[in-house]
């Protein structure tokens, strides 16, 4: 049939879309429950490819109420050869709407989509707290890229990224080397890359940013200030600040994980297992959760820590140990570079010469990452890796006076 605006608006309305089409054109006029009557263009549109199905394509022409059915179905012939043609008006339009709406995100507002969407590829867990909070510090107010961060992410130009490194750099390596790490992140996920990068390799060497690979730079305590420092530390012997000092020395724990932090809740005596000798922390910074099997000069400052205290209270109920460390630190003749950290690298350094590398990963809780044979071939028991911090434990205090850890048992 022949489709008029009077056999458009005088067919009755159901509970269901109505669909009527024009005999010998695209066209045709859906009715919907409501009442609203819209004229469309339909068409068969064959694929390219052979052995692929074709496929109906629907689009709208507009109201019934705007266009005669003489003016409808001549835009429908026309809608129609274009899409035999390959041309789509509504996939160019959405096209072009996305492409205004990318090309006006800003820095910020990539930061932002990104730690709100990126997954680790390894386990889809979404960034720890703390380094959601590192990246929105980058493009906030005072932040390492905040001259970048109302800019959008598809008219930042070269320059402006080689002079943001050059600013960051002339206060710290260390910070520029952050900033533009977080940069090249977010701008690689969001699949945009600034013209004539100063990271790429074919870039000129005099206009490019090539980031130094990160470095640790340990500094444990000097063998021969060992024993000094473990008895300045035991003479305060019941202070939190001094007794969580001595557990990372023992143990390798990270210390926001014994003393907390902005994200960290720090070592909490529901957390403990004094009858197994062993602690627990959850989602560490590894995304991992890690057990500690105490030695018994552990379990000796952990006990006293958990008397009388209910589960959630803090072990070491104090989130400020550094000026107790400084003040171990200048009776015991130590460097005051030895920080917190570097207790944990007093115990990897201890222990290097004790166990097996293998070993030393699990207690220092580091990724295997592309590590297969750690990973997937060495097994670790219980009782090895016990053993592990049981003998670096001997090295910092000796056994002599420690309470047996189990009943039964010597020290």
């Amino acid at each position: 049939m022949n489709l008029t605006i009077k056999r458009a608006l005088a067919e009755p309305t159901s509970n269901k879309q109505k669909l009527l089409y024009d005999e010998g054109s695209p066209l045709g006029v859906r009715i919907m429950p409501s009442g609203t009557r819209t004229w469309f263009c339909e068409v068969w549109v064959r694929p390219a490819t052979t052995g692929e199905r074709g496929r109906s394509v629907r689009r709208n022409i507009g109201s019934v109420n705007l266009w005669s059915a003489d003016q409808a179905r001549a835009e429908a012939v026309k809608m129609a050869g274009e899409l035999l043609r390959g041309k789509d008006r509504l996939a160019e339009a959405r096209q072009h709407k996305l492409g205004a709406k990318q090309a006006s995100k800003t820095l910020a507002d990539a930061v932002k989509d990104y730690i709100a969407k990126k997954r680790r590829g390894k386990d889809g867990l979404a960034l720890k707290p703390r380094t959601t909070h590192a990246y929105l510090a980058t493009v906030s107010e005072g932040g390492y890229l905040s001259h970048l961060a109302g800019k959008s992410i598809h008219r930042i130009t070269a320059a402006e990224v080689r002079h943001t490194y050059e600013e960051i750099s002339s206060r710290s390596e260390h910070s520029a080397a952050f900033a533009m790490r977080i940069f090249k992140a977010v701008m690689n996920w969001h699949g945009v890359e600034v013209e004539n990068s100063p990271f790429n390799r074919s870039t000129p060497g005099c206009h490019r940013i090539v980031l130094k690979p990160t470095i640790g730079k340990p500094n444990p305590i000097p063998p021969e200030k060992l024993h000094a420092w473990w008895t300045a530390a035991s003479a305060k012997a019941g202070d939190p600040s001094a007794d969580g000092c001595r557990f990372i020395l023992l143990t390798g724990a990270r210390p926001g994980e014994v003393f907390g932090g902005n994200f960290l809740d720090g070592l909490r005596v529901g957390s403990v297992d004094l009858k197994g000798g062993r602690v627990l922390f959850i989602d560490t910074k590894n995304r991992q959760d890690h057990t500690i099997l105490l030695s018994h000069q552990a379990l000796n400052i952990v006990r006293m820590h958990c008397a009388n205290k209910h589960r959630t209270d803090k072990v070491f109920g104090t989130r400020y140990a550094s000026k107790t460390l400084a003040a171990i630190n200048k009776e015991a003749g130590v460097d005051a570079s030895v920080t917190l950290h570097k207790l944990r690298h007093t115990f990897a350094t201890l222990a290097s010469e004790l166990v097996t590398s293998f070993v030393l990963k699990r207690m220092m809780n580091h990724s295997d990452g592309a590590d297969v044979t750690g990973a997937h071939y060495v097994g670790r028991s219980e009782a090895q890796l016990r053993a592990g911090w049981q003998a670096v434990a001997d090295q910092i205090a000796p056994p002599a006076s420690v309470i047996p850890l189990f009943e039964g048992r010597t020290a």
